[in-house]
């Protein structure tokens, strides 16, 4: 008796088994999109249901490869000239629905909205605009560019960008910044920590801002820079003293090396969040 029911049990367990690899397999499926494009063309991609990652596709091409996780997902794709437009739907809410994957060329003008999903950019040479709202953000190898970030409370990371015009702005994520250098760099933040990490390069104008949120900065001792500081109520190191008491503007005009006219010129403001600096 005893064998008997195992024998039956174990079909059935099977069964199960075999269903449940059947509809894993069947929801998932890939697609691959591929357009022609002339120079600077413009690729404007929403994904309101998971992650974008773009890079370059080192040819005139815009291949857009797909991953959906369900059935109620639908793709829409359209090609205007060298104008394309990427974008999902869902008939309901999830936040790995489908995942994008998009090559173009560096040269593109690059849009790219998400809800909560990553927005991952690497390697591009044009103006890109990106717009989160509690997904996180990260850009790395740019150069000669325009960067435009907006973010609720998504986070920001941004390495290794030379040569580029930067305005990154977050109602309270945390934004961190390493190696990057640009002749402008304005970064913002109502309740998130900056941090700015590296040589900022010979002339670059830099103002990071947060309300509440702390700024660490670390600068190499080598570097040539003016900064000035700004702190109402917060506590700053010993390199930005205050004057006055707790509620008095502080003002600190320092490092600017010795016998050098080529500098970066930095501005730091916090209402209530401190202001740390490292010169390693």
């Amino acid at each position: 008796m005893k064998i008997g029911r195992n024998c039956t049990l174990v079909p059935a367990e099977l069964a199960v088994l075999i269903l449940v690899i059947t509809l894993s397999v069947t929801a998932q499926e890939n697609k691959e999109f591929r357009y022609t494009v002339g120079p600077r063309a413009l690729v404007s991609i929403t994904n309101n249901y998971g992650p974008i990652t773009v890079k370059p596709s080192g040819s005139k091409q815009v291949v857009v490869d797909t991953v959906s996780h369900s059935d109620a997902v639908g793709l829409l794709n359209e090609q205007r000239g060298d104008r394309i437009e990427v974008r999902s739907t869902s008939s309901r809410q999830g936040t790995g629905l489908v995942d994008y994957t998009v090559l173009l060329p560096a040269d593109a003008f690059v849009s790219l909205r998400s809800s909560n999903g990553i927005l991952n950019v690497r390697g591009l040479r044009n103006d890109v605009v990106l717009q989160a709202a509690t997904g996180p953000v990260e850009v790395s190898d740019i150069s000669d560019a325009h960067l435009h970030v907006r973010t609720l409370s998504g986070p920001i990371t941004l390495m290794d960008i030379r040569n580029s015009h930067l305005d990154i702005r977050s109602v309270s994520g945390n934004i961190a910044i390493h190696n990057v250098s640009g002749p402008s760099v304005e970064v913002n933040s109502g309740r998130g920590r900056i941090t700015y990490e590296g040589d900022p390069g010979p002339a670059g104008e830099y103002l990071l801002t947060s309300h509440s949120g702390d700024l660490d900065i670390s600068i190499p001792a080598t570097a040539s820079v003016d900064i000035k500081a700004h702190s109402i109520r917060g506590q700053s190191d010993d390199d930005f003293p205050k004057a006055g008491n707790a509620s008095t503007l502080s003002q600190r005009n320092l490092l600017m090396k010795p016998g050098t006219i080529s500098k970066s010129r930095f501005e730091l403001r916090s209402f209530s969040g401190k202001i740390h600096l490292k010169r390693p």
